[in-house]
């Protein structure tokens, strides 16, 4: 192929070719960066292209196959020296389909403190209810056998207790849902 054949070759088959890969990289910073090395590789082998053969498939054999050494490249890359960010990392310990984000997880253990510390903060009748009921998971039926009061008594405790809590969270700033 000579090289004005070439040069009339990349402006009938350009277009086609850069949409190519455009398709294939999906950036269109991607996509110019492969095209000039598909063009210039086509340049460097114009003397190999045979006019009647289909240069157009010739080209995009051409651009297919620095799509795979790029993406070979960097997955090598990746394998010797991954370039993950911090996102990605808490991403793999903390999926976001299954887990809290960790500022909710922050949140949620400063609330855990502020809910033990009030609990801690109620008379001792209230207090030893709602231990035995959240800490030792204990039935009502249980807890009232235990302490000997009735079952209506230790449920009226656990919601006195609740309310206590919630009025000290509220007076402290905390929203309560």
């Amino acid at each position: 192929m000579t090289r004005e054949e070439f040069e009339q070759l990349v402006m009938n088959t350009g277009p086609d070719i850069y949409a190519f890969c455009l398709q294939l990289t999906r950036n269109r910073d991607e996509a110019e960066e492969l095209y000039q090395e598909t063009m210039l590789a086509a340049m460097e082998r114009h003397g190999k292209i045979d006019i009647l053969q289909n240069p157009k498939s010739y080209l995009l054999g051409i651009a297919i196959g620095l799509w795979k050494n790029l993406r070979r490249r960097i997955a090598r890359h990746n394998r010797i020296h991954p370039e993950t960010s911090l996102d990605a990392q808490l991403e793999e310990v903390y999926p976001a389909e299954t887990a809290q984000s960790l500022e909710e997880e922050i949140a949620e253990a400063e609330i855990q403190k502020v809910v033990r510390r009030m609990a801690e903060e109620l008379p001792e009748k209230y207090r030893l209810v709602v231990y035995l009921y959240y800490t030792r998971e204990q039935k009502i039926e249980e807890i009232a056998s235990m302490l000997h009061i009735p079952k209506g008594t230790v449920k009226s405790r656990l919601h006195k207790a609740r309310s206590m809590i919630r009025d000290r969270m509220e007076a402290e700033g905390y929203e309560i849902s």
